[in-house]
């Protein structure tokens, strides 16, 4: 996404004194020198008044990009939204494809076709789709646009069933370099999303998660953090990993780091691990399957689970309870009749 400019202002010229304004690259000249700087201003008001009313302009869809769409919703979520790197690489990930097209051009045809063109899973489409729709419903309600076409999403899909074996984790661990491991070992022990532990910090944060050695407990949230619905709480550690953080280096301000330096994104670290483990399928997020999977397997209730992995009961019932050995085990009983 572009830098956002700076907004109009006055320059006085080293070589004549002219008085100019200065707007992104252009010098527009207010026809006075030095020793009207007073006069300067008045002509500085009335042009940011004229541009003023112009950015008012409602557009039809067919007068304005998608790309300008596109930054206009960047440059306002990035004041409020947790996760920026995300949404830059969602917003670059759509303009390639719909940064030079109309508004007006977005229909059914160009959606499928952005979906044969991006060649990733389709999960990644629908989100990345779905920003943009929120992008063009931003622009109407912000009254940059007169009225919003039809942003047709990808279905859903089947829930992602990949999840992984005791061995295939050995082999990951093996390929992992360091931070990659203790980014794997913290996944598998707590269920929480890459962001949530990528952020973690050894020191109590306003606006991070952090890691308590003395209280065996790990709070995801800042102190200053409000939850979201992708909710992080805080979880306390198994034994094990309890005793292994206690043995790791406290190097730099996070937990996961490398060379002293946080880790924004892990995706391409963790995507070496897995192409040297010879894995297909795994990504980051696959951590999660596996570990509430493996703790259904083993008899997690669904109320401690729910709790645990600070996930909502009905992505739990629909997507992992079914490994449970308990479950529909009692409904299993009551059908056991003789026909």
């Amino acid at each position: 996404m572009p830098r956002k400019r700076k907004p109009a202002r006055l320059f006085q010229r080293k070589d004549d004194g002219a008085w100019v304004i200065l707007d992104g690259g252009q010098q527009i000249r207010t026809g006075f020198g030095d020793g009207f700087h007073k006069e300067a201003e008045e002509v500085l008001s009335d042009y940011i008044a004229r541009k003023r009313r112009q950015d008012d302009h409602v557009y039809e869809p067919g007068e304005i990009t998608v790309g300008e769409v596109l930054v206009h919703y960047g440059e306002a979520k990035m004041k409020t939204v947790r996760d920026k790197d995300r949404l830059l690489y969602t917003i670059q990930a759509l303009s390639p494809y719909w940064g030079d097209l109309k508004v007006s051009e977005i229909d059914i045809d160009r959606c499928r076709g952005y979906t044969a063109w991006r060649k990733c899973a389709a999960w990644t489409v629908r989100r990345e789709m779905t920003t943009l729709n929120a992008a063009v419903k931003y622009a109407l309600a912000t009254r940059r646009i007169s009225y919003a076409p039809i942003v047709t999403l990808p279905e859903k899909g089947g829930a992602n069933d990949r999840w992984l074996t005791e061995e295939e984790v050995q082999r990951l661990l093996g390929a992992s370099a360091p931070h990659v491991q203790r980014f794997i070992k913290i996944a598998l022990y707590t269920g929480r999303r890459k962001t949530a532990i990528t952020r973690l910090k050894w020191m109590p944060s306003l606006d991070s998660g952090w890691v308590d050695l003395d209280t065996g407990v790990i709070h995801f949230l800042g102190k200053a953090e409000a939850e979201t619905k992708k909710r992080k709480g805080l979880v306390r550690m198994p034994a094990t990993l309890h005793e292994e953080m206690k043995t790791w280096v406290q190097e730099g301000s996070h937990v996961v780091s490398f060379k002293n330096t946080s880790i924004h994104r892990i995706d391409k670290a963790f995507r070496a691990a897995v192409e040297r483990a010879e894995l297909k399928d795994v990504t980051p997020h696959t951590l999660k399957h596996t570990v509430v999977t493996w703790a259904f397997k083993r008899g997690m209730t669904l109320e401690d689970a729910t709790a645990y992995f600070a996930t909502s009961r009905e992505t739990l019932e629909n997507v992992y309870r079914s490994y449970s050995p308990d479950a529909l085990k009692k409904a299993a009983g009551i059908m056991d009749w003789k026909i």
